[in-house]
């Protein structure tokens, strides 16, 4: 064997005994990366258990959040959240008989503001709603209701009485003779039953009083028992029955038959005279048309203070009052009403509605009958139109009317000639 031979063969020994430690320590690092890699292993394992029990923890609190929140909803829902409503109104008017409207070309004035709530809780319910005006301001209406199954309700407080066409007896912004005398919504205090089944309403009512107080500042048109003639009617009931043909669509027609009366006692005179009334109704519901007529006969049987001509008030008049100021009627008479007008939905940029109306009403006095001096004379018969239009944006509305009447109770503010006047009126206002 050479030299080089020993050489190599010395060369690979001491190769393999530096391999051995080599490999042996490479195989001990093996395993204790293995180590690591199985405690890292663990570890993802665990933390990946507890994630999952932490999203199946916020689950059930979700589910349990969702669940109370679902409980405190239905729970609101049946306490009855109160539901607040408003609005606030400016109003532009020129009348033709004015000079001062002539020269400054009409004026614009306050409005109202109007403050409501209602809600209820369970078989209970309740609404009211008050108002101010320019200069006075009352309550419209304050009542408490519960409600007997599914068919009746009784309303207790200052209510609307069941008479005539509802829930105005008109379609404008202004209203109608029958209105103005106290013959479609007007708000009176006592006790109300509604029932409903079917196609049929029926209404009963008991009223102590007409109005809270014998002053002219309430909604309604009523006898004044403040005012010159004393009257004020008291204890008095009204009931109300209407039929609604195809009920549930977009073509209804309802008929209505209605009627009232009771008490009417004298402040000054302190005895008891008695009134009444009759109302025949239609409200029609076509589509985009809407209708109302109405008849109306009626008569006031007083027991007034002896007047000498033009120092009081007639015997063939009431002196009746609303909206803070007093005015006149026939005693007996009949009043009609006829109403049309026309809805329609348009995109005029924030324009959404515009509506089309028209109100016209007069009355027929039995007897001789004048709007001024007292109701002493023989005037010709009361009559009012209102015609106009109102534009609807979202919350806001202008109604704009033109309102002309003959010898139209003196309400106005116009002549009592004989003659017709007219009154071009605007009202701005915002809803909430």
């Amino acid at each position: 064997m050479t030299l080089g031979t020993f050489r190599s063969f010395g060369f690979a020994v001491g190769m393999m005994a530096c391999v051995q430690p080599a490999l042996a320590q490479t195989s001990q690092d093996n395993e204790a990366i293995q180590r690591r890699l199985d405690a890292l292993q663990q570890q993802v394992q665990q933390l990946q258990q507890q994630l999952s029990e932490q999203r199946a923890s916020q689950q059930e609190e979700n589910t349990r959040t969702r669940e109370i929140a679902e409980d405190n909803r239905s729970l609101l829902d049946e306490v009855g959240t109160p539901q607040f409503s408003g609005a606030v109104e400016l109003g532009y008017t020129f009348n033709d008989w004015s000079e001062t409207s002539k020269d400054t070309t009409g004026d614009v004035n306050f409005g109202k503001f109007i403050l409501g709530m209602e809600g209820g809780e369970g078989p209970l319910s309740y609404s009211f709603q008050y108002r101010f005006y320019d200069g006075y301001q009352f309550l419209h209406h304050a009542w408490a209701g519960y409600q007997f199954g599914s068919e009746d309700n009784v309303k207790l407080g200052l209510v609307q009485t069941p008479f005539g066409n509802m829930d105005y007896g008109y379609l404008g912004w202004y209203g109608t003779l029958p209105y103005l005398a106290g013959f479609n919504d007007n708000q009176n205090a006592g006790i109300k039953w509604d029932h409903s089944q079917g196609a049929w309403d029926t209404s009963l009512a008991f009223f102590k009083s007409d109005q809270l107080g014998d002053g002219n500042e309430h909604y309604g048109a009523n006898a004044i028992g403040s005012g010159t003639q004393g009257n004020t009617e008291e204890n008095q009931l009204a009931g109300r029955v209407a039929y609604t043909f195809n009920q549930g669509s977009d073509y209804t027609t309802q008929v209505n038959l209605s009627a009232k009366g009771g008490q009417l006692y004298n402040n000054n005179t302190h005895q008891s005279g008695d009134s009444w009334a009759v109302a025949m109704g239609l409200d029609g519901s076509y589509g985009n048309w809407l209708t109302q007529l109405q008849a109306t006969t009626y008569e006031f049987n007083a027991k007034n203070p002896d007047f000498a001509d033009n120092e009081g008030v007639s015997d063939t008049a009431v002196q009746i009052g609303a909206f803070g100021f007093n005015y006149l009627i026939p005693a007996e008479g009949q009043m009609y009403s006829v109403s049309l007008a026309y809805s329609m939905d348009v995109d005029w940029g924030p324009v959404e509605n515009i509506y089309f109306f028209n109100d016209f009403s007069y009355i027929d006095p039995s007897d001789e009958f004048s709007a001024v001096n007292g109701g002493y004379g023989d005037m010709k018969d009361p009559m009012l139109n209102d015609i106009g239009f109102k534009l609807t944006a979202g919350r806001y509305y202008a109604w704009f009317d033109v309102v002309t009447n003959k010898n139209g109770l003196n309400y106005f503010g116009s002549p009592v000639d004989d003659g017709w006047h007219t009154s071009f009126q605007s009202h701005f206002g915002i809803t909430y």
